[in-house]
Formats: structure tokens, sequence, C-alpha cells
């Protein structure tokens, strides 16, 4: 029959990395495409300025899916900015001056988005561009600031060597003097590109900030300097009527952090990716991402969870469960990256027909904690202890999974770990623990999870922590507490 549901193990639900399914099978980031919160929607309006949510959560996601969909486009411009390998902290040295602070960092920011800007107006053949603005364009590509690995130049300009650099762009505009500071540069940037015109959409996505964990003062100030300096770029391109948007792709944690009192304004222009709506059952909207990438080669899928999970669930079969959306996505942190690593590893132990039996998803949530979720987990802890603190760590990890129940105080922490981490260091582990969603904060009878709030609740190490369902599944800790 044409409308025969495909087998459970042959559908497609994506990759755990949006950049390897964006390479590998584009069509999952296009056809199968689902825009939570219509984030991809508000980037391409220009509404948007900010993608934000947990690792993990879809952020980059939404970047591949512009950027494969406007790859074809005469009036569509992506340009992509990875930070993850940059030296964040060292762009506040850039501009010498300026005295050192958050002034310093706002204004080497806006330097180099202004640059970001230049370079893609220039790619757009419909755009009307001024004589000064392609005199322009030529001096910066000759002197390095246009096509070249800033990861290499930035070390290079904060040892004094902007100065040469800058020499080189005299002659345009008002580039006549002795001497050229950044804020004349930006100045004059800023001056060329809002003198342009074009219809044409442009978006410049600054991503890559997940791998920071933002531990000195330094990297902290730099941050705020590139979020006032986004604001800044961005009110000075709408209120000269350019469709152009420089957005950035960032966890929350962070954001909500940042030493800025102005950060707070930003957030109207931000879209949150909390996935928490509609409670853990079937109508997650995560089901959603998931069907709709699954009906890319198969139309006939159309809900996984009434199609392939809909099993009626006899008393105690599932635990406290009613249904297997609902032990399917507790022990998720509630993002896509878990839910389709789960999903992956169903596929593997029920390769009959449909719909899926109990006993095959207990069995895959075995498989996928121990295989998945640990490493996840862990993994996320990396760069918060120096890298020749892998046995402490290493350590760490034991304390917890040698704990008598899910359950667990600091006192225990501290006590298992003397000799090896000081208490400060613990509570850093502690609080990136719960940051990822690992660990939960026990509140008189609620658990607040970063991906689930129910007493709304923060880190706190006063009180007892719980473990992760995954993690309590892992490492076979009995359920209820004991004490």
């Amino acid at each position: 029959m044409a409308d025969m549901l495909p087998r459970f193990s042959v559908l497609n639900f994506g990759h755990l990395d949006a950049r390897e399914e964006a390479q590998l099978q584009p069509e999952l980031l296009t056809e199968g495409y689902f825009d939570y919160q219509n984030a991809a929607y508000g980037l391409s309006t220009g509404n948007t300025w900010g993608i934000l949510g947990p690792k993990g959560s879809g952020k980059s996601a939404v970047l591949e899916n512009l950027r494969l969909t406007w790859q074809d486009r005469h009036d569509r411009f992506f340009e992509y900015w990875d930070l993850s390998n940059f030296p964040i902290a060292d762009v506040a040295e850039i501009t010498q001056d300026i005295s050192k602070g958050p002034a310093r960092a706002r204004t080497s920011w806006e330097f180099l988005l202004w640059l970001r800007v230049v370079e893609s107006l220039n790619n757009d053949v419909g755009a009307s561009l001024s004589h000064e603005f392609v005199a322009l364009f030529k001096r910066l590509k000759r002197a390095g600031f246009i096509g070249s690995d800033w990861s290499v130049s930035v070390n290079r300009w904060t040892g004094g060597g902007l100065g040469a650099d800058l020499k080189l762009l005299q002659g345009s505009l008002r580039f006549n003097r002795e001497s050229v500071t950044t804020l004349e540069v930006s100045s004059d940037l800023r001056e060329s590109v809002i003198k342009s015109k074009t219809d044409s959409r442009h978006l410049i996505a600054v991503d890559g900030l997940d791998s920071f964990f933002f531990e000195v003062s330094d990297q902290w100030t730099s941050l705020a300097g590139l979020l006032s300096a986004m604001s800044t770029v961005n009110h000075a391109l709408r209120g000269a009527g350019l469709p152009i948007t420089v957005a950035v792709a960032g966890r929350s944690d962070i954001i909500d952090m940042v030493p800025d009192p102005e950060t707070n304004k930003l957030k109207e222009h931000f879209i949150y990716l909390d996935w928490h709506l509609n409670g853990i059952g079937a109508k997650n909207h995560l089901w959603k991402l998931v069907s709709t990438k699954a009906a890319v080669m198969h139309p006939q899928v159309r809900d996984i969870t009434k199609q392939y999970l809909g099993r009626k669930i006899v008393a105690g079969e599932l635990g406290p469960y009613h249904d297997i959306s609902q032990i399917i996505l507790d022990n998720t942190r509630l993002l896509p990256r878990d839910i389709v690593a789960l999903l992956s590893h169903l596929q593997k132990v029920h390769t009959s027909e449909h719909p899926v039996h109990p006993e095959k998803v207990k069995r895959a949530l075995e498989r996928y904690c121990e295989e998945y979720f640990i490493g996840e987990i862990f993994n996320n802890l990396a760069g918060i202890l120096p890298s020749n603190r892998a046995r402490e760590l290493s350590s760490f990890q034991d304390a917890l999974r040698a704990s008598p129940s899910r359950l667990f105080t600091m006192d225990y922490m501290t006590t298992e770990l003397r000799g090896e981490l000081e208490p400060s260091e613990i509570k850093k582990l502690l609080k990136q623990l719960f940051e990822v969603g690992g660990i939960g904060v026990k509140s008189g009878e609620h658990t607040d999870f970063t991906f689930r709030r129910t007493s709304g609740g923060a880190f706190t190490t006063r009180g007892k922590f719980m473990l992760h369902d995954a993690l309590t599944r892992a490492w076979n800790k009995p359920w209820r507490d004991k004490s």
C-alpha cells in the first residue's frame, strides 16, 4: 500500500551536529526544518538579533537553515563568523587609543563588525555603492582587513601591529593624517555603509560562543563589548533603512551574566530556544521536530508519537509512565540533540514492525544513558579546570557515581574529594553540571533543572542535588531518597 508506514529503524531523525547534517543531508535542514519559535523567520526579517539556548538546543541549525535556503538566491547574503577558536579576550586590547575597559572592547568589536558588513555589501552586485566605498574596500583588502584570518591578525594587532596596518588606509576618505585610530576607521566605515543602498537581505551570523567558559574577566569584558557593538551597529543599519543585521547565537546562561546594564535592552530582540513548553509528553514540540525530519524521505510520517510510539502501556510496564513519549523525554534534557541520540539508539534495538515495544525502549534507554548521555554531560566540564587536572576531574565524576543514591550534598562531595579538589573548585564543577542539565537542585518537594524549573529556583549548594534521570539509570542508583 502507498500509505504503508516504513519501519521505525529506517526513519531519518537527523544528526547530532547541525553542521555535519548540512554537509551530509542538507535537505533535512531545508525541507525537514521545523522553525521553533520562528527563530529562522525572525533572523530573516531582521527583527531578531540573537538566538539563545543551551548547547544542543538547535541554535546552529537555525543558522544552517538560513545559509542553505539563501545560498542560491541573488537577493540573500549570509556571512557566518565562527568564534570558537577566536581570541575573543584579546579583542579588547586591539584599540590602543582608549583606556582599558568596556569602551575599548566595544570600539574594537564595532571595528570588526563594520568590516564584516562592508565585506557582505561588496558581494551584493545589486547594491548601489559609492566610489568612496569601492575605494575603501580595495584598501581594506590590500591591508589584510578583508578576506584574511583575523585569529592570526588579532595577535599582531594587540602587539601594536594595528597602527602599521591602519596606515595603509591613508588616502581613502579622510585617512590623511599621520596616525589613524580605530574610532576614526569605524566612523568612516559606518558612514560609507549607510550611504549605500540595497534591496537584498544581509545577515552576519556570529556563532561559536558555546565553546567558551568565560572564566576570566577579560573574556567577560570582551563579550559585553561584542553585544554592545552589535546593538550599536544594528541600530545604525536600521536607522539607515538598510536590510542588514548582525546576529549572535549563544548560551542563554552566559548572556544572562554579561556585566553590562545595556544587555538587558537587547533581550527584546532575542529568541530563546526553550523546549520545555507543553511538558514531557506527546505535545512537546520536539516530536514535531523529529517528525518533520522523518517526513522528508517518508511523507507518510506525520506524527512519530501516534504512528510509532502509541502502543497501549500496561500498568507498571514503564514504571510511573503512561506512554512511551514521556519516558523518552524524561531521559533527555528536552534538547533536540538528546532526543535524536535516544531515538537513534531505539532504532538499533527495534528493527521489527511498529509500534515500538516498551521492552525495546528500556533496552535503548540503557544504551543511550551509558553510551551517549554520560559523555555528553561530562564533556561539558572540560575547561572548568586546567587541562593538567584531568585526574581530579575524573575523581569528581567517580564521586558522583559512588553516591549512595541519586540525591547528594555539597558536604558529601567535599568529603569524597578532600585533598584533590578545593570546595571552590567543586562548586564550579557542580554549577556547570547544573547549567548543562546533569543535576538539579532540590527545594522541598520540588527539583529544579535548568530545562525544567518547577519552583523557579537557582543554583545553590545549601540543599541537596539530584542526578538527572539518565545518569540515575546509567549508574543504577536508587530512584527514591532513603534519608
